[in-house]
């Protein structure tokens, strides 16, 4: 592929021969892509479609633009249906076959590497060569791949011709994030005797304040607070005193009885307002937790 070729010269035939996979099965017109000594990078933007493959290397996509309703299996023929926010990761083990379908306008970075060069990472990071890479499930959300994803676009994207070895370090960071996360070799779980370290809980409780009226996921949380979600909701409770969900609802219900004070908005407007689905979630949720209704809510608030 004329991409593969056109990078900086000293690329060995053999990591042409080895990124061309990848490369080749995404087509040109989605967006601008890299070979690089480990692997291969594309910014890709594509619309509605579907894609059946069995995978030669590891390859991971990132998404840079929200979509819904994705439908995808691996490995199984089991179709799983599921929303994809920004920074939804799927990754793709190599000779496990996948199949992915969408209905609108899709826009990822992808990032392959090769199998013997997660290897080769492995041996320095867990001094066993020997690994095996474990999916998260779909839809979940890596902030930190996510990072990595945005500075890999925008080098692919710039004005000026990319930089071959850059994009190869930066390949390389991924790849060390791919083993440390989603493998099970070495890693060293988080006991949850402690709660969050104080720089993961500023980080938590700050996205929590701005962005408590929409879904959030137990994985974008630990992601944040660099614990593992098995262990997350455990030392959640330990740094806050309740669980995420019941810290959530406390947000969501003090926003709407403050909207409530002055009685300019419907409850129904109310509750959209502040992430609950329609006025009666809003109101059930009011009286389970705060024993009184949003009407009564607005009368007492307006009285103090």
């Amino acid at each position: 592929m004329k991409n593969a070729k056109a990078r900086e010269s000293g690329g060995s035939q053999s990591i042409d021969r080895m990124a061309r996979y990848v490369l080749d099965i995404i087509p040109e017109s989605a967006g601008p892509r890299r070979a690089t000594a480990r692997g291969s990078v594309i910014h890709s933007v594509r619309g509605p479609g579907s894609q059946n493959f069995l995978a030669r290397e590891h390859s991971a996509g990132i998404v840079l633009r929200p979509g819904r309703k994705f439908r995808a299996s691996l490995g199984s023929d089991r179709i799983t249906e599921y929303d994809a926010p920004v920074g939804c990761l799927i990754v793709n083990p190599a000779g496990v076959d996948s199949t992915f379908a969408w209905s609108e306008t899709r826009e990822n970075a992808v990032v392959s590497i090769s199998p013997e060069a997660l290897s080769e990472l492995a041996a320095y990071e867990f001094d066993a060569a020997d690994v095996e890479l474990e999916p998260p499930a779909f839809g979940t959300v890596d902030l930190r791949a996510l990072t990595i994803a945005q500075m890999i676009t925008a080098e692919l994207t710039a004005k000026v011709p990319p930089n071959e070895l850059y994009l190869d370090s930066l390949l390389t960071v991924f790849g060390v994030h791919l083993l440390r996360t989603y493998t099970s070799s070495h890693r060293q779980p988080v006991p949850p005797k402690g709660g969050l370290s104080p720089v993961g809980a500023r980080r938590v409780r700050e996205y929590l304040n701005e962005n408590f009226v929409r879904k959030i996921m137990v994985a974008e949380l630990a992601s944040l607070a660099g614990v593992s979600p098995n262990h997350f909701i455990a030392r959640f409770a330990r740094t806050f005193g309740m669980p995420p969900h019941r810290y959530l609802i406390n947000l969501r219900l003090d926003l709407a009885e403050k909207l409530l004070t002055g009685g300019d908005l419907a409850i129904a407007e109310v509750a959209y307002l502040t992430g609950f689905s329609d006025q009666s979630h809003l109101a059930a949720t009011m009286r389970k937790y705060r024993g009184r209704t949003p009407t009564r809510a607005g009368h007492t608030s307006a009285r103090s």
